[in-house]
């Protein structure tokens, strides 16, 4: 055994100032407590859940420590007499509590899953192994946090078309958690119930109103505060192991490895016990029995080939609806779309593909020229979507770039024509001019990619002309070579595969007690705010899942 690192540290500057909150009993008053002190050993607080009791030597006397915590508080925290060490040692063996729920993870999906075994009265601990919670909520929007997508959007009779066009992979698993569980709808009242006021942008991305992710931090860890969930950063959980009658023992290391003491091993025993360690950590599913599906980057920009028509003289360059589509080396006979089993869903655009086929992925909406290559809605949605296909083409493929999606090839070459035989045509130079709304500079380069003189009047462009402006502007080749991440938010697309998980509560179909909850599980989405959803719902689901097995596994223990 243990002892984690105190409540004495400083707060970084970055960090909430709920972030490091440690599991400590109310301090004892200073009269008349002996007794009574001495009566609540080891016993689980109703509302902070129990803590687990060590016997120590310091400077040649004992002291009864928490394994998670600092000395006893106060008159507990004196020295004990020799006489009474094993009196002690005996009473907190024999009391050694259980948890109710112990969730691994402490990021979006994890600390909701707790604040909801909680407010259900379940003792929760969560545990996370980094140095702060939340992590993935502090960056994401660029530190806005785009906390989920505008609720008036969803629509729980279209919700099976409408999951599969936001959710890659589990949208068919999310189905009944969201229609009926915790919907968009739901998630939008949470929010706003924990004093977060709520804006909606154009495009149906949701971020707080102070445009700042530490407000949704601050509720989220206020909420987990009040519902007494006790939370601990840098604790490092090695493996899980199921307990004779049910529940789990929770096994890990901290101190060293995680900041402070000696390295040792700890152990806490829970009634239930939810995963929700986002894209990291599935042994802890695997070694009870559930496969992992393969682990891919997803949410990804691309990085384009030299040569091509976009190059970094255009970073910056934004396009409000552009059409891309993804062109891989023909498929082999086994290809085929997404399994059941696997909750993957295939693009809108997707064909079922035959053997020898073109593999074409397309995805429409907003476009980002960065540096490097393509990025925005348009360029991530296609990396979500042919995730496993890009991984298997080694992300080197050619991209067909259309920016004028709104027009056939026929009204295209019309709105060109219409600006020949313009009043003021024989004013305006070829690359100053275009129908299509497009930022000039972009312009430019697209007739620079049709071999039309830049400088030359509309009035004297021949047919000729209009034709190769029409398919430099609608059928954009581009070779990428390679991929980038999404700033700092990447998202993981395979996981713990739903074939072995009850979508209904999020339980394990293999191991009873054991719940999942966010990106551990094989579901990712778009951009926009889905993948928090998902996070929200999975978490909600299972956490009161988690607490009502923890009910069950009480009574049956309490019956015999």
């Amino acid at each position: 055994m243990t002892e984690v690192a105190s409540d004495s540290g400083e707060r970084s500057a970055g960090d909430s100032k709920h972030q490091l909150r440690r599991m400590s009993l109310p301090r004892a008053r200073k009269t008349r407590t002996s007794r009574r002190a001495a009566g609540n050993i080891g016993r689980p607080s109703p509302r902070r859940g129990p803590q687990r009791l060590q016997l120590c030597r310091r400077s040649g006397r004992f002291v009864l420590r928490f394994v998670f915590g600092q000395a006893w508080p106060g008159a507990m925290a004196r020295t004990s007499p020799r006489w009474l060490v094993p009196l002690l040692a005996v009473t907190a063996e024999a009391l050694a509590p259980t948890f109710d729920v112990v969730v691994v993870g402490g990021g979006a999906a994890g600390i909701f899953a707790s604040i909801a075994a909680a407010r259900e009265g379940a003792a929760v601990l969560c545990l996370e192994g980094g140095a702060s919670l939340l992590r993935k909520v502090r960056i994401s929007g660029g530190g806005r946090c785009n906390v989920m997508h505008d609720s008036a959007t969803w629509d729980p009779r279209g919700a099976r078309d409408l999951l599969k066009a936001r959710y890659p992979r589990g949208a068919t698993q999310l189905v009944g958690p969201l229609s009926s569980r915790f919907s968009p709808l739901e998630t939008k009242a949470w929010f706003e119930a924990e004093g977060v006021t709520l804006k909606r942008e154009s495009d149906g991305r949701v971020f707080p109103s102070t445009d700042d992710s530490a407000t949704i931090i601050d509720a989220l860890l206020s909420a987990a505060d009040r519902a007494g969930v006790q939370l601990r950063t840098r604790v490092k959980v090695a493996s899980a192991v199921r307990r004779d009658g049910g529940g789990f023992v929770v096994l890990g290391a901290s101190g060293a490895e995680a900041g402070g003491g000696d390295g040792g091993p700890w152990t806490v025993e829970t009634r239930s016990l939810l995963l929700a360690t986002g894209s990291s950590s599935h042994h802890l599913a695997a070694d009870l029995g559930h496969d992992i599906l393969p682990l891919l980057p997803s949410l990804f920009s691309f990085r384009l080939s030299p040569g091509g028509m976009l190059d970094a003289s255009l970073a910056g360059v934004s396009v409000a609806d552009a059409e891309l589509t993804l062109q891989l080396p023909p498929a082999p006979a086994s290809a085929g779309e997404g399994s059941a089993d696997s909750g993957s869903a295939p693009s809108p655009s997707k064909k079922r593909r035959r053997a020898g086929a073109t593999n074409a992925l397309s995805a429409r909406g907003p476009l980002l020229v960065t540096h490097r290559g393509l990025s925005g809605p348009a360029a991530l949605r296609l990396s979500s979507f042919g995730a496993s296909e890009l991984a298997a083409a080694g992300y080197r493929g050619q991209l067909q770039l259309n920016l004028a999606p709104g027009y056939t090839s026929a009204q295209a070459l019309s709105a060109l024509e219409a600006c020949r035989t313009r009043p003021d045509a024989r004013l305006k130079q070829a690359s100053t001019l275009n129908p299509f709304g497009l930022p000039r500079r972009l312009w430019a380069a697209v007739v620079a990619a049709a071999a039309v003189d830049g400088g030359k009047r509309w009035d004297a462009l021949a047919n000729a002309d209009l034709t190769r402006l029409q398919r430099a502007t609608q059928t954009v080749p581009l070779a990428f070579s390679g991929k980038d991440s999404n700033k700092e938010e990447f998202v993981t697309a395979g996981g713990v595969a739903w074939a072995g998980v009850d979508a209904r509560s999020m339980q394990s179909k293999l191991v009873p007690g054991l719940f999942f909850a966010g990106e551990l599980l094989d579901v990712d989405g778009v951009t926009g705010g889905h993948n928090f959803q998902s996070c929200w719902t999975t978490g909600m689901v299972a956490g009161r899942a988690a607490h009502a097995h923890a009910q069950e596994l009480r009574v049956q223990c309490a019956g015999e």
